[in-house]
């Protein structure tokens, strides 16, 4: 039998806690319609560095099956969020952009991830938060040595 006490249970149950309260504070903030978040973040990170994606670029930054990334993207589309092109050089590969309520939802994102780390971290010194960073980089590492996303700084991740 499982102990519910395990780091790994515990781990569950903070990972759908969090995922819940965001997706309040997104609707809270008109984003009740946004069912991926960090997919909208990731094309707003590669828009800022000049970049434009492919459905694969997506896929291979957020560690998400080709089929799930497509499955967003249609709903996200047809929501306005974002918008699919060919490809100038390869008329096979479709690149993706947001549209300007995208980017605006890209904003209320932010505010709704920071309202939650400020729900779920209350009380904890600064100290206490960058120890908790430095475990999660840990148990990344210890799971397969993965780095995050580009568009998470380590550095920006231990300032908050």
């Amino acid at each position: 039998m499982y102990d519910k006490s395990r780091p790994s249970a515990l781990f569950h149950g903070l990972h759908h806690a969090h995922k819940r309260r965001v997706a309040e504070e997104q609707a809270a903030r008109g984003l009740g319609d946004l069912g991926a978040p960090m997919l909208l973040l990731s094309l707003f990170y590669a828009e800022t560095a000049g970049e434009r994606w492919s459905q694969r670029d997506v896929a291979r930054t957020l560690r998400i099956s080709p089929a799930t990334v497509a499955v967003s993207l249609k709903t996200l589309e047809r929501n306005g969020y974002v918008a699919r092109s060919a490809d100038e050089r390869d008329a096979r590969r479709n690149r993706v952009s947001l549209t300007d309520k995208g980017r605006r939802a890209v904003e209320k994102c932010g505010e709704s991830f920071r309202a939650v780390d400020e729900r779920m971290l209350s009380g904890f010194s600064p100290e206490e938060k960058a120890q908790l960073t430095g475990f999660f980089h840990r148990m990344i590492e210890n799971l397969g040595g993965m780095e995050p996303p580009p568009f998470v700084s380590r550095e920006k991740e231990s300032e908050d």
